[in-house]
């Protein structure tokens, strides 16, 4: 009778080791599995901020580009007012000129 009880004692404790073992395997995958999740959410967020930071940098580029050609669009049409302006107080001082000297 002892040795029924001291064998079933051992067999629940056996039994217990393996559940013990089973559960630290288990927790040991889990932790795993979140480092590995955590690494691919880590390695997409820097992803997404990449093309982000790519996307918001070509419409930097763009936005300038756009600046720049309308600066240089009013720089033509003020140089184009200026040579007008400049061409017509040329006339007008060779006008001048002459008709001092008639």
């Amino acid at each position: 009778m002892v040795e029924n009880t001291i064998q079933a004692i051992k067999e629940t404790e056996a039994k217990a080791d393996a559940v013990v073992r089973e559960a630290e395997s288990k927790y040991r995958d889990i932790l795993d599995e979140a480092a590995k999740k955590a690494e691919a959410l880590k390695s997409e967020q820097i992803q997404n901020m990449k093309q982000k930071a790519q996307s918001d940098m070509e419409k930097a580029k763009e936005k300038g580009t756009q600046d720049l050609d309308s600066a240089m669009s009013e720089i033509r049409r003020e140089v184009a007012a200026l040579k007008e302006l400049a061409q017509q107080k040329h006339d007008a001082a060779v006008n001048l000129v002459v008709s001092e000297l008639i």
